[in-house]
């Protein structure tokens, strides 16, 4: 087993996750509030792993596509930070693999939606000896059980299966598996923003307001608490795949809601019989708006209408001398609310493998509620990325096209009462 003689100063991690390096035992589970660091924890202590050699890791999520927008980025963007040397480790962007160039160790990334692939990954040397589940809420038992048995074999080093996510539902499986009866092979570490030595003031205030906004939202993503969040917005929606290619789809709009350290959402959306096909999706923070404007040319094109956020009118011009039909989307008293409204009253179908930042936030979308429990008539304004654009896009359907649609049973349609996840 080769080590490459690469030393890592302290300062680049969390002091409250330092401890942490290598916690010996099969099920790790990393949680609590947004902002904690705990996803770029596991991200550090997996490429040191990649660097001692002896390990080969997998690294999941739901989808192969929100896998490649996050914690693929990830580990690139640590790489760089830390200016390891271009020889030591090869990327291949289309396989999503990172490959030890000195000691053949290997990361591997995969999506819960692509079986096949899950099937057929092998590794250079050796055999599979740690799996990362990121956003471990969005996975079945039964894919955590499939992954678990894959987890097996003689290895030099412990083999290890670890887990990171935010407390969102107190009935997600995991809590009672994990949590109600802890054993000697689980560890679980709970951490929150006060926890992250180097999250930035905005993000810091933003989940500071939440007290403010919603006292649900404020104790899952801001303290890390189990929780239940009810009043959702949306029930009128179903989460599968679909043939996004149908020749039906011919009146189509994108929404834009821009971001930089907060992702930029890109929704592309059909309108077909009354009901809506989000067809897929552009999810990332970190792009400038050169990068994003590339990123739309390239996924999406420029033949269709673009609707953005108003409030960003530099942008929008920018990505209309770039050869795209763009207007600004209207903003005012009752914008919101109609919006959603009008989206409430139509089915919404959501292509699970190209939009699963859609499908998340779809989920967890919900009114705010006053100290007293109250329910108010507005969303609670956080990690709403996709419901803004989603909201953008259709503004033209809205306000244009006269619209007959029977309320009756909608609230059964959320995917025939079961979650997709």
């Amino acid at each position: 087993m080769s080590i490459i003689p690469f030393t890592i100063t302290r300062k680049v991690f969390n002091p409250v996750f330092l401890k942490y390096l290598d916690i010996q035992k099969r099920y790790r589970l990393f949680y609590g509030g947004a902002g904690s660091g705990k996803s770029v924890f596991v991200a550090q202590e997996i490429l040191i792993k990649l660097f001692q050699g002896g390990h080969n890791i997998l690294v999941v999520r739901q989808t192969s596509k929100s896998n490649r927008q996050s914690t693929f980025a990830l580990f690139k963007q640590i790489l760089n930070k830390w200016k390891v040397p271009a020889e030591w480790y090869s990327i291949n962007k289309t396989e999503m693999t990172i490959t030890n160039t000195v000691n053949k160790s290997q990361i591997a990334f995969a999506g819960l939606d692509d079986v096949e692939k899950l099937k057929s990954i092998t590794f250079e040397t050796g055999i599979l000896t740690d799996i990362w589940i990121e956003e471990a809420s969005e996975v079945s038992e039964r894919d955590f059980n499939q992954l678990d048995l894959r987890l097996r074999g003689l290895s030099s080093v412990p083999l290890t299966i670890t887990l990171t996510f935010n407390p969102i539902d107190v009935n997600f499986w995991a809590k009672k598996r994990f949590f109600d009866k802890v054993d000697d092979d689980t560890f679980i570490c709970k951490t929150t923003y006060i926890d992250n030595s180097f999250i930035d003031e905005q993000y810091k205030k933003t989940l500071e307001k939440l007290k403010e906004i919603d006292q649900v939202y404020y104790n899952v993503y801001a303290l890390g608490e189990w929780g239940v969040l009810g009043n959702k917005i949306y029930s009128n929606y179903k989460i599968y795949d679909f043939d996004v290619n149908d020749e039906k789809f011919t009146d189509i709009c994108i929404g834009v809601d821009f971001g930089f350290n907060a992702p930029s959402a890109v929704l592309k959306i059909a309108y077909y019989d009354n009901e809506l096909y989000i067809l897929d999706e552009i999810y990332q923070a970190g792009l400038t708006n050169a990068e994003l404007i590339e990123k739309v040319k390239s996924e999406f094109s420029t033949e269709f209408h673009v609707i953005a956020d108003c409030a960003e009118p530099d942008r929008i011009e920018e990505f209309k001398r770039s050869g795209f039909w763009i207007d600004a989307c209207s903003k005012g008293d009752g914008s919101i609310k109609s919006g959603i409204d009008w989206l409430k009253a139509h089915k919404i179908h959501v292509h699970l493998s190209n939009c699963p930042e859609t499908a998340r936030e779809l989920q967890s979308y919900k009114y705010r509620e006053d100290k007293d429990g109250n329910v108010l008539d507005m969303p609670v304004k956080f990690n709403d990325h996709a419901m803004d654009a989603m909201r953008y896009a259709v503004e033209y359907w809205r306000l244009n096209y006269n619209i007959q649609f029977s309320f009756d049973n909608i609230e059964n349609y959320e995917y025939e009462n079961e979650k997709w996840y």
